[in-house]
């Protein structure tokens, strides 16, 4: 398997647009869900409701290869409803810039973003760059995140990644979250190109 098909779905650009639309109504569900006070017959009629999702999503459970979720390229994050939402702006020159809004599911406290949700941000943009950077697979070998200010949820902040160096398989990658002038959080990670015969790597629950 090469790095482009573990990122890409064959499906057609009709059918991403209405994966990008559940993609967005599942954010959205997730950003209420997140923000809501306790009422227990709304809490019943929704657990059962998703009892009934959960049974019909089973009838669609296949392997990896054949999963949609963060495998369609032209939604942003891949269309990877774990992942904050990355919009890229711009692309080219081993560096990437963008923006990010994170909602109320991404809240750690204090109205201000989970350190967590900070960290998966850089992993995934770094990650991203690092492979289209070498046309290869590549695997997170370190992540260093530095917290500078309180990261707020529910404005538009900048995000840019760049290839700091190269040296051999190791693609050495740096990052950060801006609110204007301030500068949230600053990432620097190392990322392994993995060889052909590595394929996605060895996962813990292979001999």
């Amino acid at each position: 398997m090469s790095w482009e098909t573990i990122f890409t779905s064959n499906i057609g650009p009709d059918d991403a647009a209405a994966y990008g639309r559940l993609v967005r109504n599942l954010r959205d569900v997730q950003d209420r869900f997140a923000s809501m006070s306790f009422d227990r017959a709304a809490v019943d009629a929704l657990s059962a409701d998703l009892e009934q999702w959960r049974e019909k999503l089973d009838a669609l459970t296949g392997p990896e290869s054949e999963q949609v979720n963060g495998r369609v390229t032209s939604l942003p994050v891949r269309g990877h409803a774990m992942v904050p939402e990355l919009r890229v702006t711009s692309a080219g020159g081993g560096r990437v810039d963008g923006t990010v809004t994170f909602g109320r599911w991404f809240m750690g406290g204090g109205m201000a973003v989970h350190g967590g949700a900070v960290a998966l941000l850089f992993d995934e943009a770094l990650g991203i760059l690092a492979s289209v950077s070498t046309k290869a697979i590549t695997r997170t070998a370190y992540l260093h995140t530095d917290f500078r200010a309180l990261t707020p949820i529910d404005v538009e902040l900048q995000v840019a990644a760049w290839v700091d160096r190269i040296e051999g398989r190791k693609i050495f990658l740096r990052g950060e979250i801006r609110h204007g002038s301030v500068v949230c959080a600053e990432a620097d990670g190392m990322f392994l190109r993995l060889l052909p015969e590595q394929g996605l790597g060895r996962r813990t629950d292979t001999p």
